[in-house]
């Protein structure tokens, strides 16, 4: 009935081998996120004028 609960644990090797590659995948992530604004400015065509 529930016998995904009862899986046996992975190696350590294993499980850190997971852990770099998530790590690696939220880093791409961040980066991504971070770049984005900086590329959109770049490439922005319009000038942006503030009139105070």
């Amino acid at each position: 009935m529930f016998g995904g609960m009862f899986r046996k644990k992975p190696s350590k090797a294993a499980a850190m081998k997971e852990l770099r590659t998530n790590a690696a995948y939220f880093a791409v992530f961040v980066a991504a996120v971070r770049v984005t604004p900086y590329l959109l400015s770049y490439f922005q065509k319009d000038e942006l004028l503030l009139d105070l």
